[in-house]
């Protein structure tokens, strides 16, 4: 289950729709993406489908885990005993 957000206006597309920061085409996948953060108990939960591409960030983001939304864009999150936490939307690539 989602937890917390970093990112203020993600957390306020999520909570109420209203995604104005986010492109047209991005806000489908984000929000597609977000039903399933908040449904996950395990890391196994998010490896399917494969196109999440589950990783482990290193550097600026060590300890942060992230899946792939669209493109550049990867969701990053803190991961502890089933929810999520820190949860922010970015573009690293």
């Amino acid at each position: 289950m989602i937890k917390s957000f970093k990112n203020k206006s993600l957390q306020t597309c999520w909570y109420t729709g209203n995604c104005k920061k986010l492109r047209p085409e991005l806000k489908k996948r984000v929000l597609m993406k977000l039903e399933q953060l908040d449904v996950v108990t395990t890391l196994d939960d998010l490896r399917n489908p494969p196109s999440n591409r589950l990783h482990e960030l290193k550097g600026e983001y060590e300890g942060y885990l992230a899946i792939s939304v669209n493109g550049p864009w990867r969701l990053i999150f803190r991961f502890k005993q089933g929810d999520i936490f820190d949860l922010q939307l970015i573009q690293y690539h």
